[in-house]
């Protein structure tokens, strides 16, 4: 499987309140590779990669769910 494919893969089994989340995600990243700007560091990519493995394994919380806990 191509790196592609699993990233579609990762998509379609998002359940879809987690689907904006990842869109939103993934155009920041597109942005931060933008040529023009700096190129993400090891530090960033692992932390990216951690984040979509916490995400494809459910250990997350909705924005709803994070504010309420904050009071905000």
């Amino acid at each position: 499987m191509t790196t592609r494919e699993a990233l579609h893969q990762l998509v379609d089994d998002l359940p879809d309140d987690q689907a904006e989340l990842a869109r939103v995600w993934l155009e920041d990243l597109r942005y931060a590779s933008d040529e023009d700007g700096a190129a993400l560091d090891a530090e960033t990519l692992a932390s990216l990669d951690r984040g979509v493995a916490d995400v494809t394994a459910g250990r997350m919380k909705s924005l709803e769910e994070y504010e309420r806990e904050r009071g905000l």
